[in-house]
């Protein structure tokens, strides 16, 4: 199931190791279809802890209360799982805390969104008490033939073909303080995912270069495409980008910038034939594009670095 889901069994021994959200879902459906539990990651969630978040997931069983707690989730979810967005939202004494797959179908998410709202309600049961119990659970997606596992994992009412996913609770709990709260312990944890999330940050646009690059020889180059090969949603892509002060159009400039040289310094390849190669509409289009970085043409430039040995 793992190979089929295009994840090898070997990379499950390397801790640090990042698999796309794509490939994850497709063996979180897969497994459900396999072991006919329709909702697979719904009992899943259910025998596993925060811990499985690595870093983050012991930063916020050490926070002072449950507002804080979820606070750092929400800033550094990026650090465990890049294409999931979480918020909290308080509105008249109600919290909802909201979970979010952007730019995925309703059916795929089904089985990663249970999974994931299910482990947040049983991680602030074994943050504040085991009896704790949301006011209600909403999911987007339609009902089951049956509720029944729902009614046992969140005891309280839930309800489908909701406008959002999300556990509804109240705001007070928020200021409720953490059972395994260690003042010293978060202190040095937050540190530390801090210095990972800025590592990503950093990183982030080098591995969009690369999907970027690994795909301009087979043609246009588009957003999507790259999001879906780094297993990210659209949204999620453009949104990681823009907090390390780029883009997707500038990665991509950067890369045919890059590439544009090498076929010019490197090749006997005509304007046009390297034009075609990095996926411009017409040699026009790449001359400007070219000069407006190097303030040279390409063939002004081609000559200025004399003949190709």
């Amino acid at each position: 199931m793992l190979r089929e889901s295009e994840i090898e069994p070997e990379v499950l021994d390397q801790p640090d190791h990042l698999i796309s959200t794509t490939s994850y879902r497709k063996a979180l459906n897969l497994a459900a279809q396999v072991t006919e539990q329709p909702q697979f990651g719904l009992i899943l969630s259910q025998r596993q802890t925060f811990e499985k978040f690595g870093a983050i997931g012991y930063l916020v069983r050490h926070a002072a209360n449950l507002s804080v707690s979820i606070d750092r989730l929400i800033r550094f979810i990026r650090t465990h799982d890049a294409g999931s967005m979480t918020n909290i939202e308080v509105s008249d004494g109600i919290a909802l805390w909201t979970h979010r797959l952007d730019g995925v179908s309703e059916e795929s998410a089904i089985q990663q969104t249970e999974l994931a709202i299910g482990l947040a309600c049983k991680f602030i049961r074994s943050a504040l008490a085991e009896q704790w119990c949301p006011h209600r659970v909403l999911f987007e997606h339609a009902a089951p033939r049956s509720n029944e596992i729902f009614r046992r994992v969140f005891r309280c009412p839930v309800e489908f073909n909701q406008t959002v996913t999300a556990l509804e609770f109240s705001a007070s709990d928020l200021n409720l303080p953490l059972r395994s709260s260690d003042a010293g312990l978060f202190k040095i944890l937050e540190k530390h995912v801090e210095q990972i999330d800025a590592q990503i940050a950093k990183d982030f646009p080098a591995r969009v270069r690369a999907a970027i690059l690994q795909s301009i020889e087979f043609g246009p180059v588009r957003l999507d495409f790259i999001a879906d090969k780094l297993g990210l949603s659209r949204y999620m892509l453009q949104s990681q980008l823009r907090s390390a002060n780029t883009s997707f159009q500038a990665e991509l400039d950067d890369v045919r910038f890059d590439l544009g040289r090498r076929y010019l310094r490197e090749t006997r390849l005509s304007i046009a034939e390297v034009s075609a190669m990095l996926g411009y509409a017409e040699p026009a289009v790449f001359t400007r594009a070219f000069a407006r970085r190097a303030a040279v043409t390409p063939r002004r430039w081609r000559q200025a670095q004399g003949p190709i040995e």
